[in-house]
C-alpha cells in the first residue's frame, strides 16, 4: 500500500509530538503544515471541544487532512474522556494511508470506550494494512459480538483470505451478504476469494457483476483483471486492466499475474497479495 507522503506546500513544515491523549497512550509524530498551531489556545481560541471538532470536520472535507488531524488531536486533548475525536483522528490517518498512526489513535479510543465497534473495526482494518490478520480477526470477532454489521464480515473475509483460509473468508462474505444483499464490496470480495481458491467458475461471474455495477471502483475492476490473470487468460486480464491503467501499467500487471501463477501454492499467493482488498474496507 502506498505510504503517506508527509509534504507541506505552505512555508516550512513543522513536526510536533502528539502526546497526552488517553493518559499518554498515543505517542506519535505528526508532521503538519506551518499553519497548525503548537499551543492549544492558538487552535481553539476559546472554542469548545465540539466547536473544534466542527472546524476539524470542515477542514477534512476541504481536503486538508494533516490540518484536520491536528485539530482532532487538539479536541482529544481538550476532552480526554471523549473517544470521538480519537476515532475521527484514526479515520483521517486511514485516509492518509498511515496505518500505524491510525492504529494508535483507535487504540487510544478503545482505552476510553473498550466496546466501541467503530474503533474496533478501524483498528482491525489498520492491522490488515500492516499485515497482521490474526489480531484483526480477534478485534473483528469482538466487534461482531457487540453489534452485528456487514462491514465486520467484509473485513473478516479479507483477514481470512490473507491467511489463505478462503473457505472461512467466503463464509464471512456470505454472512455479510445476508445482512446487506447485493452489496458490491462483499460481492467483489467473495468473487476474488473464490478465484484465489481456484474456483474461477463461481468467482469470475461475481467479479464481472460487481465490476459492471455503476458504483464499481477501480479496485473492483482490477480484482476482475487479477482473477483473469490467475486463471491464465492474459488477453481478458489486459482488456480489463487497461480500463484504469496505461500501457506500461497493464504490462507490469500481466507480469505480476504470471509471477503469481508460478507460485501455484495458495498460501504463497495469499501471502504475496497481502491486504489485496484493503481499500474496500469500511
Amino acid at each position: 500500500m502506498p505510504g503517506m507522503k508527509k509534504q507541506c506546500k505552505r512555508r516550512a513544515p513543522r513536526c510536533r509530538l502528539i502526546r497526552g491523549i488517553a493518559s499518554g497512550f498515543l505517542a506519535l509524530l505528526l508532521c503538519g503544515c506551518a499553519t497548525a498551531p503548537s499551543k492549544p489556545g492558538e487552535i481553539s481560541g476559546g472554542l469548545t471541544p465540539e466547536a473544534v471538532m466542527r472546524v476539524a470536520d470542515r477542514t477534512r472535507a476541504s481536503g486538508d487532512l494533516a490540518e484536520a488531524a491536528g485539530l482532532y488531536e487538539h479536541a482529544a486533548q481538550m476532552d480526554p474522556k471523549n473517544a470521538k475525536p480519537l476515532i475521527e483522528l484514526g479515520s483521517v490517518f486511514n485516509q492518509m494511508h498511515a496505518p500505524t498512526q491510525a492504529s494508535a489513535a483507535w487504540q487510544a479510543a478503545l482505552a476510553i470506550e473498550p466496546k466501541n465497534t467503530t474503533a474496533l473495526r478501524g483498528l482491525a482494518n489498520a492491522e490488515l494494512e500492516m499485515g497482521d490478520p490474526t489480531s484483526a480477526i480477534r478485534n473483528l470477532q469482538m466487534a461482531q459480538q457487540i453489534q452485528p454489521d456487514w462491514r465486520n464480515h467484509n473485513s473478516l473475509g479479507v483477514a481470512y483470505d490473507m491467511t489463505a483460509d478462503h473457505k472461512a473468508a467466503q463464509a464471512a462474505y456470505r454472512d455479510g451478504l445476508a445482512l446487506a444483499p447485493n452489496n458490491m464490496q462483499l460481492t467483489n470480495n467473495l468473487g476474488l476469494s473464490l478465484a484465489l481458491s481456484g474456483d474461477f467458475a463461481q468467482g469470475l461471474p461475481l467479479l464481472e457483476m460487481s465490476a459492471k455495477d455503476p458504483s464499481a471502483t477501480p479496485r473492483m475492476r482490477q480484482n476482475l483483471a487479477l482473477a483473469y490473470g490467475l486463471s491464465g487468460d492474459d488477453t481478458k486480464a489486459a482488456e480489463i486492466a487497461k480500463l484504469d491503467l496505461d500501457a506500461a501499467g497493464v504490462q507490469e500487471n500481466l507480469g505480476y499475474y504470471e509471477f503469481l501463477r508460478l507460485l501455484k501454492d495458495r498460501n504463497a499467493i495469499a501471502s504475496t497479495l497481502g491486504a489485496h482488498q484493503v481499500d474496500q474496507l469500511n
